[in-house]
């Protein structure tokens, strides 16, 4: 978090032309950080349940995304990637092209099922064939 904020004043300074040091910084410095802070407070208190949603939305997509999809992208790129170099060591997944296919499958599997949840399509396919 204290990266982040300073991360902010940081990118604040350089799009407002204030030097990032000095007595025209110190000037500024409340200011700043008030351009960091109040944004996000104002918003939280217009909607609670935001940043709940945004760390939901993340974990659906996000830890998909990070864990099943880059991995096998990573192992195709090394295995049957431009450069064929012959391997050196044995593969610690196995099975090749199809385990490698599985896993994409299951991943666009997951990334469609929590896209449908999220925009309600599951709920509203299910309500219409329980009728």
């Amino acid at each position: 978090l204290v990266g982040f904020v300073y991360g902010l004043v940081d990118a604040i300074t350089d799009v407002a032309g204030i030097p990032s040091s000095g007595p025209v910084y110190e000037k500024w410095r409340p200011a700043l950080y008030a351009g960091v802070f109040v944004p996000p407070l104002v918003f939280s208190m217009i909607n609670p349940y935001v940043f709940m949603d945004a760390l939901e939305y993340g974990g659906a997509f996000g830890v998909s995304t990070l864990f099943l999809v880059l991995p096998a992208i990573m192992i195709w790129k090394e295995r049957y990637g431009d450069e064929q170099k012959p391997i050196t060591v044995k593969p610690m997944v196995p099975g090749g092209k199809i385990t490698l296919g599985s896993i994409w499958k299951a991943a666009g599997t997951l990334i469609v099922e929590q896209g449908a949840e999220k925009l309600g399509i599951i709920d509203f396919i299910h309500d219409a064939f329980t009728k």
